[in-house]
């Protein structure tokens, strides 16, 4: 399930539809939210959810996302592949979305080897 934001102000109610669908479907909770320290995640109304919903939230530097490397890393992986896909088969821009959408449904699927040989969907969904 892939959930994109319009605006950063969605941030907030996509979240907490992400933190109800981890509890409901999979039965755990978030534990720990990092974060740069961007408004759609340094606000009154989120600090109120993460205290109440008993999540840590840790800040990185300003201007290091370096601090984040895995998630950064993850990132650039999803782009590149997503340019390959839309460049190989000639989609038009429209479609970023849906391309990031199938990049992220193909990585989800590939066996990797620090998994022996599964991949995080068989994982996470036996």
């Amino acid at each position: 399930m892939a959930l994109f934001v319009e605006h950063k102000s969605d941030v907030f109610v996509v979240f907490k539809d992400l933190y109800a669908l981890i509890k409901n479907k999979f039965g755990n909770t978030i534990k720990v939210l990092r974060s740069d320290n961007g408004t759609e995640y340094v606000n009154q109304k989120f600090e109120q959810f993460l205290v109440s919903s008993g999540i840590e939230h840790q800040t990185t530097c300003v201007n290091t996302p370096e601090q984040n490397g895995v998630a950064e890393r993850k990132n650039r992986h999803l782009l590149e592949v997503a340019r390959s896909l839309m460049f190989t088969m000639n989609v038009p821009k429209f479609l970023w979305g849906e391309a990031m959408k199938t990049t992220t449904y193909l990585i989800n699927r590939m066996p990797l080897r620090v998994l022996d040989n599964k991949s995080p969907a068989e994982l996470l969904l036996n």
